[in-house]
């Protein structure tokens, strides 16, 4: 199947961030497209100050030391089983009558998504992500309350001052968070200073707090912090943490959920 050009942007920054340096000849041949579509491509990510382009090639903006953030149409293919159990285990934190926030990205999609397939009994959904809101309008039993604000490009997720007011106006049972990055020591940490702002007041208004995070985020420091983890109440993931890092989230009053055939 054809990759659309938007697409094709996408893979080629992840391909250069991921080796860091490549040349012209390395993407013609990995994406088999002419060289003059390469070449507009680059200059296209040049332009959005993603990349630098060098004699023959590019190099990446990468960040060395902290996890950076791939565009949305990334995060979308990496670790889907992962996440799909740890999507299935949060569903099963949520109750007739409860109203639950959806942060944005890919795991609390594909929670939305089972949301909008499996959910029977109402419930009340805020989001501040746009895939997030049409994957759940597709259910009638949720009522769907969309936090506006100004999106975010290459994502999904609507972010900034309006969100956040908006948000401060309202009370949640759950919240149901992600993240970049997350380690004992360092706590909740976000590749996104607009995205930590927002994840910062989304727990703020939160009976409980519950982190979505995949065992690739674990042991990672991201680039701004969101919060200790003393703050967290519950974290879905999907695998068994290590002994030494279960004594410190236990430490911290927090509850471990991972799949039943993996404990």
């Amino acid at each position: 199947m054809e990759i659309l050009p938007a697409e094709r942007l996408e893979l080629i920054l992840e391909f250069i961030d991921d080796k860091g340096t490549v040349n012209i000849i390395d993407l013609t041949n990995k994406f088999n497209v002419s060289k003059p579509t390469i070449l507009r491509d680059l200059k296209e990510l040049e332009k959005q100050n993603l990349i630098i382009r060098i004699h023959g090639g590019a190099k990446s903006k990468k960040l060395k030391g902290t996890r950076f953030e791939p565009r949305h149409v990334i995060k979308e293919q990496e670790a889907i089983q992962e996440k799909e159990e740890i999507a299935q285990l949060a569903f099963k934190h949520i109750y007739s009558g409860e109203t639950v926030l959806l942060d944005s990205g890919t795991t609390t999609l594909l929670l939305a998504k089972k949301l909008a397939a499996q959910c029977t009994e109402n419930i009340t959904a805020i989001t501040n992500d746009i895939k997030n809101a049409m994957v759940l309008s597709e259910n009638d039993l949720i009522d769907i309350v969309v936090v506006g604000g100004q999106k975010r490009k290459g994502v999904y997720s609507l972010n900034g001052p309006f969100a956040e007011d908006m948000l401060r106006q309202l009370n949640v049972d759950k919240v149901f968070l992600g993240t970049d990055a997350i380690d004992a020591d360092k706590g909740l940490t976000n590749s996104n200073i607009d995205e930590t702002n927002i994840k910062k007041t989304m727990m703020k208004i939160a009976n409980e707090i519950i982190l979505l995070a995949d065992d690739r985020k674990f042991n990672q420091v991201a680039f701004s912090s969101v919060a200790g983890i003393d703050a967290l109440d519950r974290i879905i993931t999907n695998k068994p943490l290590s002994d030494a890092e279960m004594k410190e989230y236990k430490k911290a009053g927090i509850s471990i959920d991972i799949p039943q055939a993996k404990n």
